[in-house]
């Protein structure tokens, strides 16, 4: 569609028309739970109902470009506090922009470069399936001279994650991953989380002009993926719990005492008994109870998680343990606590919880009332991000009573359905937990440790 463009600027340029556009495929209404502005009103979905939590893929562009040229989709939570919600602002994709001199169709109309100033193109942004996806736990590098070959006086990376480093970046300013050489022509980018990250790369030119491309990585890990982050980090310890399949047994512990020689519960993957420690022979006393958690799931390589912060001890392990929990926030302050089950059998149902476990200032008590926090908990599924639960503006009220091992409040805030096809999770099904005997609001107790 942009025929005799001369690409290296040695020839005329006698024609940058696209002549086989893509049919916008705009309508006059809307069509629910899609993820497309079918009616082009600048909307995704509007006024469609949704069950709250819930996320799905969306495209804020007109619907014949979705998954065209350099457009990506992005994400949509649904909102509300009742029964059922709307969706929200369609977030963290790529739309059709105007066209840029870069090999890429960047208004998503079918044809790349077709602009008057485009005849000499020298710099070549990476499409949507240019780069290969990165894992969580690794070292994905990238060098920006693939893109850029000209001489530049500067160079700057950003990246842009999911809800967990949205919340952290406005209230510690802590990340979920690292980047190095932001500021050389090669980053290096180390997620802990599944999900998409928008990147952008700057070069500034001797003249003081800048040229930029944006594109997003996707990182998968396998399975299921929970994870927690919280407003109050560095001041209060909150923790990630993950419920075994056909199991309602209390958490932590099936002693209703809670006494001095109680076992933690095999049924509850925790910080006691789920990290790699906790799965040595003998376990560390130091860091763990005398009972591991233990769903009946195979171990998974050591590649899963030797890359992660407990990931010395995983490899005296000899392999990954499911579930597990690869990063525990009181050791890796700034980073989402997160419990993976890498190989869950078609059907099976975790249950979610998030404890409020301490309030850490030093001088004051550590439980009791403490400072109202705000946890928020995602879902992924198959590396895809499924739900997103505490989120602004559905925060959880009142969550500010801290009690230490078994006791403080506890928020039950999802069942998972994992849906597998042979060894590969290809999605899950979420059903936000409630109050007994109702419908909406947030399931919170305290001191109590029932299912």
């Amino acid at each position: 569609g942009d025929a005799d463009v001369d690409r290296d600027g040695g020839g005329a340029c006698s024609s940058t028309t696209c002549t086989t556009p893509v049919d916008d495929g705009c309508g006059t209404s809307e069509t629910c739970n899609d993820g497309l502005d079918n009616n082009c009103n600048g909307r995704v979905d509007e006024n469609c109902s949704c069950t709250p939590g819930t996320v799905q893929p969306c495209f804020l562009g007109p619907p014949g470009r979705r998954g065209v040229g350099a457009c990506v989709d992005g994400m949509q939570r649904c909102e509300g506090s009742e029964e059922f919600g709307r969706w929200g602002e369609c977030a963290g994709g790529i739309w059709p922009l105007a066209e840029q001199c870069d090999t890429q169709d960047n208004n998503c109309n079918g044809c790349a470069d077709d602009n008057p100033s485009c005849c000499k193109v020298e710099l070549k942004c990476p499409g949507p399936s240019d780069l290969p996806e990165a894992a969580p736990f690794n070292d994905y590098v990238i060098d920006g001279t693939r893109f850029w070959a000209g001489d530049a006086t500067a160079w700057k990376w950003t990246v842009a994650g999911g809800p967990c480093d949205q919340l952290l970046s406005k209230t510690s300013g802590s990340t979920s991953y690292t980047l190095n050489g932001d500021t050389t022509s090669t980053v290096t980018f180390r997620p802990t989380l599944s999900g998409d990250y928008t990147f952008t790369m700057t070069v500034t030119l001797a003249d003081g002009t800048t040229r930029s491309c944006t594109f997003i990585v996707h990182v998968r890990g396998p399975g299921l993926r929970v994870e927690l982050c919280w407003d109050t980090t560095g001041k209060s310890d909150v923790d990630l719990h993950v419920h075994k399949p056909g199991s309602t047994t209390s958490w932590f512990t099936t002693d209703r005492n809670l006494n001095a020689s109680t076992k933690d519960n095999p049924d509850d993957c925790f910080y006691h008994n789920c990290k790699a420690a906790c799965f040595l022979s003998p376990p560390d006393a130091t860091q763990c109870g005398p009972t591991m958690a233990d769903f009946g799931y195979a171990s998974s390589p050591l590649a899963e998680c030797e890359g992660g912060p407990e990931g010395r001890t995983w490899r005296t392990v000899g392999a990954c343990h499911n579930p597990r929990l690869d990063v525990d926030n009181i050791k890796d302050k700034g980073r989402p606590e997160n419990i993976n089950v890498d190989v869950p059998r078609d059907r099976d149902t975790f249950r979610v919880m998030v404890h409020y476990y301490q309030f850490i200032q030093r001088g004051l008590p550590q439980t009791g009332d403490a400072p109202v926090t705000q946890p928020l908990v995602n879902v992924y599924c198959g590396g895809r991000l499924t739900g997103t639960y505490g989120a602004t503006p559905d925060v959880v009220p009142g969550f500010d009573r801290a009690g230490g091992y078994g006791m403080g409040d506890m928020w039950r805030v999802v069942d998972v359905t994992t849906h597998v096809d042979g060894s590969v999770t290809t999605g899950c099904t979420l059903s936000a937990l409630h109050p007994p005997s109702q419908n909406v609001g947030y399931w919170v107790t305290t001191d109590d440790r029932s299912y």
